[in-house]
Order: structure tokens, then C-alpha cells, then sequence
């Protein structure tokens, strides 16, 4: 114990004496930084700053934070390359639209306050994916940002339609929905909503299959698939169901029409078309695959007398055929292209009497087939349907040969018309033309509806 002790005792008089001798100076480390924990801030960060944080106050991260996501779930971190092309789509699609319809403080004072990123899908067990999730109205988790192309419109519509669904459920916390929604598809709700199919959905009055999960995610299904289906489609998808859902979905859509006016003053149709719009600067939508009732558009209604900009050719043969409706007493109006199920294409030529009191309408039944290319050849069907409008055809069939053999004898490559008449495309009411694929410059055009 003494021999211990005495060691013990000179290790603590050496270590008194270094302590004793040793030198004072000024330490480097700027504790400052250390204790604020600033990181240097990198292009994506300042971008972030200019675009989200600054203006909207709303932050995002996409450094991995393990505890912004869900424990057990294997998530890949997003890759830094992905994060401004996918913002950029958030940024035009998402928040240019709301400050357009519902003023420039819209999404200052309704929005999430923070975006998380994360480079992988969430995978449940029930074999369905998880795209993006919000809680508590504060914070939405977008995943897949590495697959994510900004170019590709499938690619934004998938991550936009998660935004505008989650976004939809922030709304209804701040202010909710009417609760006689959940009335319309009553019984029509189910817990394995992943067993279920569109079809049978939509006839229930379901837009989505995830619509049949719960009343909330079916208010949500139906505002953010408004949005990003854009009325066309979406009605054309309506139309294409059976009588009873085809009644529920078009009554849940004034629901929703009717909660953002009284809820934020907000014209849902105009938002609808904001969104459209940006969605269409990505990749214009193809009017051949937009005609048909299933599809698009049903009808084509043109005034060639009084619509500007009518192709020279076209306006001198109708001019032709008015003159001789003229010569027949009749005064000859305008005509209307329906398109129809089964490639069937009617069209009607609308005609009076001399002093403009009486209207008839001449129908004449064509075959219409749209190749791979958008070529539309019109075949005039070789039997006809039966009733006074096909027979009122006949009265001025000979008159109208000018116009119904441009029709016949030419094929036509089926496209907007809004590089020649300025205006919005892929809405109802834009103009869409028939071009001679022989001669561009050769056209008819008119109002597409539904």
C-alpha cells in the first residue's frame, strides 16, 4: 500500500506542476457558429429561400431527416438534383393558380408551412404505395422525388394530383366541408378499397377507387381529380357511366364548386383552368385523342359566314352553298359537328325559311376514323337514320354539295386552331380545327363542347 501510495502521490505532484507551467492562449474555434448549428447554405437552399420560404413562409426539407418520416419504412433520401425541377412544378401548378383565382395572400395564409422530400416511395403491406401524406395541416411528405421529370406530364401529374388531394384535406381543417356529402354514396364507403374496381366505383359515384375509402378522401379524390383531369376529361369520364353515377358524381361536383365560393371565394372552374393551363405548357394536349364521348369532346359548332379566319377555301365554298340554299328560299345558318359513339359522326346544317322565323335542322349520319397520326377521313354512312331531320337533309343536300364533298374528298389532320385565333386550349369552348392534310392552309374550325 505504500509503494502505491507513494507513486499515486508523485503522478499527482507532476500533474500540479504541468498544470502549474502550462501556457495560456487564444483558442481558434468560433463557438458562435458551433452553438447555432449554421450550415453553409447551398444553391438549392438559396433557390428555396427566393421561392417558398420567403414569400409563402413555407419550408422545405429534403436533407434526410429519418424523423420526418415513417419509422420501419425503408425510404430512400432524395437526391439534391431532383429538388428545384420538382418545386418548380409545385411552384406552377399548385401555387400560381390559387394566387390567380383566390388573390395574391391566398396561400401566405392558407398553406402548409413545410414540404418533406424523400426520394423513394412508402410501400404498405397491403401491396399499395404511399405518395404523400399531411399532417395536421402544417406539413406534406412528397415522396418519389428521384423518378420524379418535370418534363414528363405523367410524372407532374402524379406528384401534383398528391399535392392538390393533400392540400384539399388543409382546406377542409380550416374550413370543412358540408357533412351531407358523405349522403350522396351512402353504403358505397369500404375499409379494402384496393379490391374494388374504377368502373364499379364510378357507377357508385366514385371518381377514384380511393374515393371509397372514407367520406373526407372522397371530397379530396373529387377536388384534386377535378383539377388535374381538367373538365374535359373529367366530364367525359362522367358521361361515361351509368344514369345514377353519373347523378352522384355531378352532384358531389357542386358540392365542391360550391365550398370553395362560400368557403374562400375561390371560382373553382377558374382554378381549374389555371391549373390546366400550366399543365399544357408542359405538353399541349392532342385534340385527336380529345374527340369522342368517352374521351373529350363531343360536338364542334362553327358559323363559317361570321367566324374570323376561316380558310379562304372553306369560306368560298360555303359562300357557294349559301347561295344556293338562297336560290331554294332558304337562308342557311351555321352547322354542327356531334361526334358520336362507334365512330359515328352526325352533322347538321341548321337552315330557315326566308323570313328567318321557322328553323329546320338537315342531318346526315358519316362514319369518322381518327388513324395513329390524328387523320380524320369522313365517310358518308350508306344508310342514313330515319326521322324529319335526315329527311329535312335531303331538301338541301343538292345546295350544300360544295361543302359536303370538301368533307368527303379530303382527309384532315385534326389540331388546335390557337396559333392562327389566339386562345386557350383543352378547355370546353376552345376552338379546334379539321387542317386539310394536303394543304395546311386549307381549314374549317369551331367551338369544341360537351
Amino acid at each position: 500500500m505504500k509503494k502505491i501510495f507513494n507513486k499515486s502521490f508523485l503522478a499527482i505532484f507532476a500533474l500540479i506542476a504541468f498544470a502549474s507551467c502550462k501556457k495560456e492562449g487564444t483558442l481558434n474555434a468560433n463557438l458562435d457558429i458551433l452553438d447555432r448549428n449554421e450550415i453553409a447554405k447551398t444553391a438549392t437552399d438559396n433557390w428555396l429561400d427566393a421561392n417558398f420560404l420567403n414569400p409563402y413562409n413555407i419550408e422545405t426539407k429534403y436533407k434526410f431527416d429519418r424523423f420526418e418520416l415513417a419509422l420501419g419504412k425503408n425510404i430512400v433520401p432524395p437526391l439534391e438534383s431532383q429538388v428545384i425541377p420538382a418545386m418548380e412544378m409545385v411552384r406552377d401548378v399548385w401555387i400560381k393558380p390559387y394566387e390567380a383565382t383566390g388573390g395574391a395572400t391566398f396561400i401566405k395564409k392558407y398553406s402548409p408551412k413545410q414540404f418533406i422530400l424523400a426520394g423513394s416511395a412508402e410501400y404498405n403491406t397491403d401491396g399499395t404505395i404511399t405518395l404523400g401524406t399531411a399532417e395536421g395541416g402544417r406539413k406534406i411528405v412528397l415522396y418519389v422525388i428521384n423518378t420524379f421529370d418535370k418534363t414528363n406530364l405523367a410524372s407532374v401529374k402524379q406528384m401534383l394530383q398528391v399535392i392538390q388531394h393533400e392540400y384539399t384535406h388543409i382546406l377542409n381543417q380550416t374550413v370543412d366541408y358540408q357533412t351531407d356529402f358523405q349522403l350522396i354514396s351512402r353504403g358505397g364507403y369500404v375499409a379494402n378499397w384496393t379490391q374494388e374496381t374504377l368502373v364499379n366505383g364510378r357507377a357508385l359515384g366514385f371518381i377514384t377507387q380511393y374515393a371509397r375509402a372514407a367520406p373526407e378522401e372522397d371530397f379530396a379524390e373529387m377536388a384534386s381529380n377535378m383539377l388535374m383531369m381538367g373538365r374535359v376529361t373529367y366530364n367525359a369520364a362522367v358521361n361515361n357511366t351509368t344514369a345514377d353515377g353519373m347523378a352522384k358524381l355531378k352532384k358531389k361536383e357542386q358540392y365542391v364548386v360550391d365550398y370553395y365560393k362560400s368557403a374562400f371565394n375561390i371560382d373553382f372552374y377558374a382554378l381549374q383552368t389555371q391549373v390546366q393551363n400550366e399543365l399544357n405548357k408542359i405538353t399541349p394536349p392532342n385534340l385527336s385523342k380529345l374527340i369522342g364521348p368517352t374521351v373529350g369532346y363531343t360536338s364542334l359548332y362553327s358559323v363559317p359566314a361570321t367566324d374570323p379566319n376561316q380558310s379562304p377555301e372553306f369560306l368560298a365554298l360555303w359562300n357557294t352553298a349559301t347561295a344556293a340554299v338562297t336560290a331554294q328560299t332558304y337562308r342557311l345558318k351555321d352547322m354542327t359537328m356531334t361526334f358520336k359513339a362507334n365512330n359515328v359522326m352526325t352533322l347538321r346544317y341548321s337552315f330557315t325559311n326566308a323570313s328567318g322565323a321557322t328553323t329546320y335542322f338537315g342531318d346526315a349520319d358519316y362514319t369518322m376514323v381518327i388513324d395513329a397520326n390524328g387523320i380524320a377521313t369522313f365517310t358518308l354512312a350508306a344508310t342514313q337514320t330515319a326521322g324529319t331531320t335526315y329527311s329535312n337533309m335531303g331538301v338541301i343536300n343538292a345546295s350544300m354539295a360544295s361543302v359536303n364533298n370538301y368533307f368527303k374528298n379530303n382527309k384532315f389532320k385534326i389540331d388546335w386552331i390557337n396559333k392562327i385565333i389566339p386562345g386557350s386550349i383543352g378547355t370546353v369552348g376552345s376552338l379546334g380545327g379539321f387542317y386539310k392534310q394536303t394543304d395546311n392552309n386549307s381549314y374549317f374550325y369551331g367551338v369544341l363542347g360537351q
